[in-house]
């Protein structure tokens, strides 16, 4: 009975830290992923931070420095929340 609950408790850690590891990877993966897309399109990389639900790029152009939010599929193709960044730069480009 001693061994049945420390093979148990081994694989709740075991699991606890799988999971946990797969969630690092992930954010990981579309941190790359925004820098990618900066680097492709112009924009000066600032930083990504990944939230529950979708991930911050934070990122320059012409001076200017602005945020959008973008989400992913599972092959980590970018689906933008709202606007994208050359549409956010073109509006506040379009302010001044």
């Amino acid at each position: 009975m001693k061994i049945f609950f420390q093979i148990l408790i081994f694989l709740f850690v075991a699991i606890f830290i799988f999971f946990r590891a797969m969630d690092a990877w992930i954010k990981y993966k579309n941190k790359q992923v925004g820098k990618k897309y900066c680097e492709s399109n112009g924009f000066k990389f600032l930083n990504a931070k990944s939230y529950e639900l979708h991930t911050r790029l934070y990122f320059e152009k012409s001076g200017i420095k602005s945020w959008a939010n973008y989400e992913t599929d599972k092959n980590y193709c970018i689906t933008w929340k709202k606007e994208t960044p050359l549409e956010k730069v073109n509006t506040i480009l379009m302010k001044k």
